[in-house]
């Protein structure tokens, strides 16, 4: 009873440590360069994600303050990252098997893509039952039915592998960013 305590605490912490945005560039970061780099590669890396083109001093200074004040000695702490001052490198520590956690990096107003694989799918679905159902051409609609029914159980299991099984209730946010992103597209 106590292992599974402290398992569940554990995992907690871990997540709870890995909802900040930053911090899960870093691990991004590190996965992208091999499991090791120097700092100044790191903050580099994070700040060219954070901004999408070439980062500006500024922000780069921003990030080196925050990595080594906050983020790297709470990700040290939680033994998931190294970080050597005397070489000035930082290592990723690759985690138990059960730890491991499927990081999708995703802007607050942007769609997750087990949504955009879901909303594919079920529109692939709809359209071969349609040609299934209403149309002459039912043999030819076959697979494309059996390939979005096996894309739409991919989408769902990638969003409970995701986000948990709670993250199924993703989908309806999910309908609603697609159709305001719709109506913004059209005015």
């Amino acid at each position: 009873m106590t292992e599974a305590v402290a398992s569940d605490s554990l995992e907690l912490d871990t997540i709870s440590l890995l909802s900040n945005h930053r911090r899960r560039l870093v691990i991004k970061a590190l996965v992208e360069a091999g499991g090791e780099v120097c700092l100044r590669e790191l903050v580099r890396r994070v700040a060219k994600m954070e901004r999408g083109a070439p980062p500006d001093k500024r922000l780069m200074k921003s990030i080196y303050t925050g990595l080594i004040q906050n983020h790297l000695p709470k990700l040290s702490l939680a033994g998931l990252v190294v970080y050597d001052r005397e070489t000035d490198t930082v290592r990723l520590v690759r985690l138990p098997q059960e730890y491991r956690y499927f990081l999708e990096a995703v802007d607050k107003r942007d769609i997750p893509w087990c949504l955009y694989y879901f909303f594919l799918s079920l529109s692939g679905l709809l359209s071969s039952l349609y040609c299934f159902v209403y149309t002459r051409f039912w043999i030819s609609s076959l697979p494309l039915m059996v390939f979005s029914a096996l894309l739409m159980v991919s989408s769902l299991l990638h969003t409970a592998r995701t986000y948990g099984v709670s993250g199924i209730e993703l989908i309806p946010a999910g309908i609603r960013a697609i159709t305001k992103r719709f109506r913004s597209y059209r005015e």
